[in-house]
């Protein structure tokens, strides 16, 4: 079942005691919700399963009812996450077979569906940041489940623009890693633009980072080569 991210899930409040209407999620996705963000924001160690239960509205037992351990809460997690992120890996592969479109008009739609993607999902981009660089075990969990998957799906996509010339990498995995760190900025990177520069609102903020990325890794054939191999 996929995850519905609850990025205020450890601030709200409490929902009520009893039985769950139909506007109020199971305590199996309560939990993976409130769950993917406390991994999110916190990270393995940190997070706890009483305030994951709290926070998702359920008594503090049904964490081990519904996974057992932590530790398989937090596979839970990034199970439901890599579904939730299967549209976008079928959409990029789509992008990449669609050789009858101008390529650089497919790359663009590439980063636009991955940064609208951590933009609507802001726990899973944070999740994905936080594990993919951290204990060894989960790090190779999530790349392997969510990482790789994504960068096969788009790697021929960016071979073919390091071979026309728009994307000025040597490397298509290379140009993977600079894409995936300009469009991952922090929750809190809206605010700070604007604390730079007023006239930035933070609610555009994110669209307008993605207009530049478009802007800066994309290039015209017609005014630049592929970067010769050495």
């Amino acid at each position: 079942m996929p995850v519905k991210t609850a990025s205020k899930a450890a601030s709200a409040p409490r929902p009520p005691r009893g039985r769950r209407t139909r506007e109020r999620p199971d305590g199996r996705t309560a939990l993976l919700a409130a769950a993917t963000h406390a991994f999110a924001s916190l990270g393995f160690d940190a997070a706890d399963l009483r305030s994951i239960a709290a926070a998702a509205g359920v008594a503090p037992n049904l964490v081990r009812v519904h996974f057992g351990s932590k530790a398989e809460l937090w596979q839970a997690c990034l199970d439901a996450i890599a579904v939730e992120a299967v549209p976008v890996f079928v959409h990029l592969k789509m992008l990449a077979d669609a050789v009858e479109r101008p390529l650089m008009e497919r790359l663009a739609e590439l980063i636009v569906r991955v940064a609208d993607f951590f933009s609507v999902y802001p726990d899973v981009r944070d999740f994905v940041a936080r594990h993919a660089s951290g204990e060894a075990e989960r790090a190779a969990r999530v790349t392997d489940c969510l990482i790789r998957p994504a960068y096969e799906s788009a790697k021929p996509l960016f071979t073919a623009g390091i071979e026309a010339g728009i994307v000025r990498s040597r490397h298509p995995a290379l140009f993977f890693a600079l894409l995936n760190s300009a469009v991952n900025q922090p929750p809190a990177f809206p605010l700070l633009l604007h604390r730079l520069s007023p006239e930035i609102a933070p609610e555009t903020a994110r669209a307008m980072l993605t207009e530049t990325i478009v802007a800066t890794l994309l290039h015209s054939p017609a005014e630049s080569r592929p970067l010769t191999k050495q």
